[in-house]
């Protein structure tokens, strides 16, 4: 999820909490502890390192635990007010309000760090969702103007960041029961059917259609009268031995075969008789009416493009680090 969004909640229990504290140094407590985990964009992570620890080990359990123990001691040494039981357990909640607010996007979490890798994804909401980032916004500032129901517009505030990802996922629920018919209609067959979040969810979902080697996407309206045939762009899925023996001759692509949910590539043959390769996440393209009327597709997060010479050795790769483009050579 957004830094918005994670900090909105703070904001809201800051409103809730800071009179119990009986300091407005609460809302510093309270904001920090809901942004905290993500300080592992700002550590210098290299670009693989960043596929390997973002949402790592300071968005896992144990994570989260040692950061309520430092935000405990850091505030009960700036004002005696911050008792050391109650400001571990706000702390610790926030945090993991923070974790919830993760896990229900499609990203990936490693809740279980450093004792596991596996990236839990719940896939009710997308990344950025202006639904529940205005929503929780909004109400923080209703509870600002109104002296007598504010903490009460708080608790509010912090209860809808819980329950609409439940609310999202049940659409997303109802959109995957009908997806069969739909295709049926579009005379699509499939050996798999996967909705997942897109921009405007949970009014847009992306559609993931596998058949053979090919992966389709296209994207479906939850609201009946948004309806309308689906188009699809198609993709080729990525060929594991391809990257499996692209990753012994550079760590990038076994991180990025690790990183990626549904790896598909794109081969482009060149004058002088080698070939690129470009592996694409499909989790991270947006084939919904949003994206491809006001964004560039071509440009997809996360892209890793190996460069092959004539004896399909690789010589050197391309990768899309948060919109730029990072070259790398290999040394054989």
């Amino acid at each position: 999820m957004d830094p918005i969004t994670h900090i909105a909640s703070g904001a809201l229990a800051g409103r809730l909490l800071h009179s119990r504290f009986g300091t407005r140094l609460a809302y510093a407590l309270c904001i920090l502890a809901a942004w905290l985990p993500d300080i592992d964009n700002f550590v210098g992570l290299s670009p693989e390192d960043y596929l390997l620890h973002h949402r790592g080990i300071t968005h896992s359990l144990v994570g989260i635990s040692a950061q309520a123990l430092i935000l405990t001691a850091l505030f009960w040494l700036l004002h005696k007010a911050f008792k050391p039981m109650k400001t571990f357990i706000v702390s610790l909640s926030l945090l993991a309000l923070h974790l919830w607010l993760d896990v229900v996007t499609t990203y990936g979490t490693q809740l279980m760090a450093p004792f596991s890798k596996v990236r839990y994804d719940w896939g009710a909401v997308f990344i950025i969702d202006p639904f529940l980032t205005l929503t929780a916004l909004g109400l923080f500032v209703w509870s600002l103007r109104s002296r007598e129901h504010g903490r009460r517009i708080a608790t509010l505030g912090l209860a809808f960041m819980l329950l609409y990802p439940v609310a999202t996922h049940s659409v997303r629920g109802l959109v995957e029961d009908s997806m069969p018919q739909v295709l049926a209609e579009n005379g699509i067959q499939a050996e798999s059917i996967t909705v997942s979040t897109d921009l405007l969810s949970p009014i847009f979902w992306k559609i993931i259609v596998e058949d053979g080697d090919r992966l389709r996407i296209g994207s479906v309206s939850a609201i009946p009268a948004l309806h309308s045939s689906i188009e699809f762009a198609e993709f080729t899925k990525a060929d594991p031995t391809l990257l499996s023996r692209l990753g012994q001759e550079a760590s990038f692509f076994a991180t990025w075969d690790w990183f990626a949910k549904w790896p598909t590539m794109k081969i482009t043959l060149r004058p002088d008789g080698g070939r690129d390769v470009e592996f694409l996440d499909a989790r991270f393209y947006s084939h919904g009416p949003i994206a491809r009327r006001y964004m560039d597709i071509s440009q997809v997060p996360f892209t890793l493009t190996a460069v092959l010479g004539t004896d399909e050795t690789l010589t050197r790769f391309r990768y899309n680090h948060h919109g730029q483009v990072i070259a790398y050579a290999v040394t054989n």
